[in-house]
Parts: C-alpha cells; sequence; structure tokens
C-alpha cells in the first residue's frame, strides 16, 4: 500500500507541476499592455532625444511584447487582432534597425506604424468602462 500511495504521489506533483507551468506560460493581458504603453512611452522620449541605443533596447522590448500580444489573440480566433500585433512587432524591428543604423527618420516612421496599429485593435477590441478597458475578442 504504501508503495501505491508513493507513485499516486509523485503523479499528482507531477500534475500540479504541469498545470502551473501551463498557466505561467502567459502574463495577464493588462500586465502585457501596461508594459507596452511604459516602453513605447520611452521608445518616443529616446528617439525624440536621438538616442539610438536606448531607442533599439526599446524597440526590442517591445517586438518581445508584441510577440506575447499575438500569443493572447491567437487561440480567441481573433485575426486582425492577430495581424495588428504582428504589424506592430515587424514596425519594432524596423525601429531597432533604423535606430542602429541612426536613421532617425526612418525610426520615426516606424513608430508611427506601431501607433497606428495599437489604435485600429484598441478601436476594434477595447471598450472603456469609465472604472477600466474591458477586452472585446
Amino acid at each position: 500500500m504504501s508503495r501505491r500511495f508513493l507513485l499516486v504521489t509523485i503523479a499528482a506533483s507531477g500534475i500540479v507541476a504541469a498545470t502551473t507551468a501551463i498557466a505561467q506560460q502567459h502574463r495577464p493581458y493588462n500586465q502585457i499592455m501596461t508594459d507596452v504603453g511604459t516602453t513605447f512611452a520611452s521608445l518616443k522620449k529616446n528617439l525624440d532625444s536621438n538616442s539610438p541605443a536606448a531607442a533599439a533596447a526599446d524597440a526590442a522590448k517591445l517586438e518581445g511584447l508584441f510577440t506575447e500580444t499575438e500569443a493572447f489573440w491567437a487561440p480567441l480566433d481573433t485575426q486582425d487582432a492577430v495581424k495588428f500585433a504582428k504589424g506592430a512587432r515587424d514596425a519594432a524591428s524596423a525601429v531597432g534597425t533604423a535606430a542602429k543604423s541612426n536613421d532617425t527618420k526612418a525610426a520615426q516612421a516606424s513608430y508611427s506604424a506601431i501607433q497606428r496599429s495599437c489604435t485600429n485593435c484598441h478601436f476594434a477590441h477595447r471598450q472603456d468602462t469609465g472604472k477600466g478597458f474591458l477586452i472585446k475578442p
């Protein structure tokens, strides 16, 4: 009986560990969006102050954040939101490339492309309740 108990305990522990790992794969969406907002503002500041290294770092962080955003929307089968996230990710990559090349004009243009993607997604999939925002898949 003690051997069976040990096997059941090990199996249960494995299931709990696997469930916890799966649950932790995705951060809450509001945390992702908060990080996007903070990083996006920092990117603007760094582009305006002609700080290419810092702008490139912000752009790289945004790429990761928009990858997380895409991962959030993909299982909901919300194709336009996935497209907006991909567009923002690609634009963030372009900002990083331009910043590393000291091409301020191209970096600003790609920054604007990120802004358009964000605005379009927020218009389609975010509702202000007056007490916060609701996500509309």
